[in-house]
């Protein structure tokens, strides 16, 4: 009697715990479908991700990189 018990508890346990991530995925899914959107509709989006993740400048541009000095400890 004890063993049914204990296995009502785990499975309402591991409901929760999917019902989380289920509505975390759910978000997360909402974000990347507008952000999907954004790239497909707008192209100056599409270009500042192009530039600031693959690092691509256009012909003509040059890329400055500030280098920092290090800090004495």
């Amino acid at each position: 009697m004890n063993e049914g018990f204990r296995d009502l508890v785990r499975r309402t346990r591991d409901t929760g715990r999917m019902q989380r991530n289920l509505t975390r995925l759910r978000s997360e899914h909402e974000t990347l479908s507008l952000e999907w959107s954004r790239i497909q509709q707008d192209p100056a989006y599409t270009e500042i991700l192009i530039r600031r993740i693959l690092g691509y400048v256009k012909k003509g541009e040059f890329e400055y990189q500030m280098v920092h000095p290090k800090e004495n400890s």
